[in-house]
């Protein structure tokens, strides 16, 4: 018997993919995150939407995690937080995490 092995993703896989790396993300901030509704808008920002403010104060004091997080796992370059439907933060990381790395491969050379 042979299998045949496709290189491309159905949208299904795709679905399964995503889901699988915010439920990634998730278990890095559970306490926070599992109460917010989160995804990944067309910009590739990560957008969070709290439900209550204590879950927003919690977020913002694990930023720079949270940021460095969802650019691994998602490949996002920004993120956005809600609160009552009210954008809260916003803040593009991508340049600065592109900067982090090179200086790190700049000391490397030292």
């Amino acid at each position: 018997m042979f299998f045949v092995l496709h290189n491309e993703m159905t949208a299904d896989d795709l679905m399964l993919l995503k889901h699988s790396r915010i439920e990634r993300l998730h278990s890095f901030f559970a306490p926070s995150l599992v109460q917010c509704h989160i995804y990944v808008n067309l910009q590739n920002t990560l957008t969070i939407h709290c439900r209550e403010s204590w879950i927003v104060d919690t977020l913002l004091f694990d930023l720079d995690d949270l940021c460095d997080l969802s650019w691994l796992i998602l490949g996002t370059e920004a993120i956005a937080l809600f609160f009552q439907k009210e954008e809260i933060y916003r803040k593009v990381y991508k340049q600065s995490i592109i900067i982090f790395f090179d200086e790190i491969i700049q000391n490397r050379g030292r």
